[in-house]
């Protein structure tokens, strides 16, 4: 029974948080805390999602040498010895999947492209050929050409009108969203831009409405418009993909994937309302359990969505000037 005494507690708890330091401090230890238990160091990895990250990041710093207008002859020799070393050690704990087919692509694009290097560094050279022996089929790793032909093409539409056309929305139809629509909105949002492309990112999609409710209660902040809100969806960094000095960068590629979702959901024709997760650790902890949330994800936002009313009100929401955004050195 909820009783007097723990309505006391309650409120003694939330002043506690909300009107002292002491909850920023709780709550930047918290941070702490699930980022030195979850994120990894370089060679000193906990689980096969750090090894995946730790790959990645490793074979795209060989994308971004051979993207360079003149790549440096047999550069990052000491990161390839180590990288195929490590991926090795992968292929034997967890087998070969997509993360060796990009770096078997990738090293494959560097000996393409670094003639004479079995004459070199023969050594060097056969580590390379044996490991990426007998890979073929498409490749996903390395470098693509593109023509500004295409680029042209691909931004020939008004774009200040489609950004201008989405805001924020409290008073959704009651048409149904399509799983379908939102599964092709994550499809487009995925190209968001990602530290090393470690792409950390994870969706989680509600529909049940009663396991909504329990969750939009605890972000407090969609009172008068909750129960229009047609499904939920919640986005999530997944710290085993983060290193040393990445404890931002957690929120920083969940911040730019969100608002490349909030785009594409926008293109789907979905009207959608961003919902802060600026919350007390203890309301996270509360928001992972009841939404099945594993505890090495972070919460970047939730964002409840719609279908779009034939009319329907937003708020301005005026913007500064680009003089008070532009700083000019």
């Amino acid at each position: 029974m909820y009783t007097l005494k723990n309505k006391i507690k309650a409120k003694l708890y939330a002043y506690f948080f909300w009107q002292t330091n002491v909850g920023e401090y709780l709550n930047k230890l918290f941070d702490l805390s699930v980022f030195l238990k979850y994120s990894f160091r370089e060679n000193r990895f906990k689980n096969k999602e750090n090894v995946e990250a730790f790959l990645t990041k490793q074979y795209h710093i060989i994308e971004k040498g051979l993207a360079l207008p003149e790549s440096r002859k047999y550069f990052g020799k000491p990161k390839i010895k180590n990288l195929i070393l490590e991926a090795n050690k992968y292929i034997f704990r967890y087998g070969k999947d997509r993360i060796v087919k990009n770096i078997q692509d990738t090293l494959k694009v560097y000996l393409d492209r670094n003639i004479g290097l079995e004459e070199n560094d023969k050594y060097f050279y056969d580590l390379i050929a044996n490991f990426i022996s007998g890979n073929n089929g498409e490749s996903n790793g390395g470098v693509k050409r593109v023509q500004k032909l295409e680029i042209h093409n691909a931004i020939n539409f008004d774009y200040e009108k489609f950004v201008k056309s989405r805001s924020s929305v409290r008073f959704f139809s009651t048409k149904n969203i399509l799983d379908t629509d939102v599964h092709k909105a994550i499809e487009f949002a995925r190209f968001a831009p990602s530290v090393c492309n470690r792409q950390s990112w994870k969706v989680h999609y509600y529909k049940d409405r009663s396991i909504m409710d329990k969750l939009l209660k605890l972000q407090n902040g969609n009172n008068g418009f909750n129960q229009s809100i047609n499904k939920l969806l919640i986005v999530t960094s997944d710290v085993k993909r983060f290193t040393k000095l990445e404890s931002n960068q957690i929120f920083v590629d969940g911040g730019l994937f969100a608002m490349s979702l909030l785009y594409s959901l926008h293109a789907q024709g979905i009207a959608s309302c961003c919902l802060n997760t600026c919350l007390p650790y203890v309301d996270e902890l509360s928001i992972k359990n009841e939404g099945d949330i594993p505890s090495s994800e972070r919460l970047i936002m939730m964002i409840g969505i719609g279908m779009h009313k034939d009319t329907y009100e937003v708020a301005i929401s005026d913007r500064v000037s680009v003089e008070e955004i532009l700083l000019q050195h």
